[in-house]
């Protein structure tokens, strides 16, 4: 791509860090509207984005540390799209060897050097989410459509990333993800998933009934990582949602 050859000096003229071309021009995957997505790793650099237009383009930027470069590979809530983007991402211009220390560092990536903080993180992310879907029962009660959609998608958007951490695939874009996930994680989860983005035109009280099944699922799928209060939190949750977190069987509310 020639427009990102000449990018470098337009995202980091003092020329002091790495940039690497990301994204679905780097994968080889891009599209004539594609974004170009440009990673530029400063020394002590704090994380910042910025968008630019180049020849009718738009270059979405994001400015980190190496040190904030490395947390991603190990984080949870970040590794599953980062590593595979570390993978792939090509070096455009790397004076310090900073983006090469990086890429050997995604390629080395092991499952069992997280496995702990990734149980942490998912049992700590249900709990949190319990309230959500809380809210989402007081709006289906209360009739209150809007809200209650509300709630369905922010559930439906995040069950689809909690349920494919402990299956252990990364998946680099969101791109697609929510149909890898669907794939991945089995039938029963997939419809739920299905009735909850609204994919089956049911209506509006079936995609709820959905989200809260991919909660329940969700939850199921997890249960052994959920500990003490936290896994009575989420227990009880799934209780009042109609979708019993222990039981082999879902049941509509």
């Amino acid at each position: 791509m020639r427009l990102a050859e000449r990018l470098p000096d337009v995202v980091d003229p003092g020329k002091r860090g790495a940039v690497l071309l990301a994204g679905s021009w780097a994968r080889g995957d891009a599209h004539e509207a594609s974004d170009v997505d440009l990673l530029v790793i400063l020394p002590g650099g704090r994380r910042r984005h910025r968008a630019i237009e180049r020849d009718g383009r738009m270059v979405c930027v994001s400015y980190l540390s190496r040190a904030d470069a490395r947390r991603e590979l190990r984080d949870p809530a970040r590794l599953g799209g980062a590593v595979p983007a570390w993978r792939v991402a090509r070096i455009l211009r790397d004076p310090r060897g900073v983006a090469a220390r990086l890429k050997a560092d995604a390629r080395r990536f092991r499952w069992s050097t997280v496995r702990s903080a990734r149980d942490r993180y998912i049992a700590d992310q249900l709990v949190g989410w319990a309230e959500e879907v809380t809210k989402l029962l007081r709006a289906m009660d209360r009739g209150e459509r809007e809200t209650a959609a509300v709630q369905r998608n922010l559930l439906a958007n995040q069950m689809a990333f909690l349920r494919v951490l402990p299956l252990e695939r990364l998946w680099d874009t969101e791109n697609g993800l929510w149909e890898r996930a669907a794939k991945w994680a089995g039938p029963e989860f997939a419809a739920a998933q299905r009735a909850a983005l609204g994919t089956d035109s049911e209506g509006w009280l079936a995609s709820c009934e959905g989200a809260l099944r991919l909660y329940s699922l969700t939850a199921r799928a997890n249960r052994d990582r959920l500990r003490g209060e936290g896994r009575r939190i989420v227990s009880e949750t799934c209780r009042r949602s109609g979708y019993p977190m222990d039981s082999t069987r879902s049941r509509r509310r």
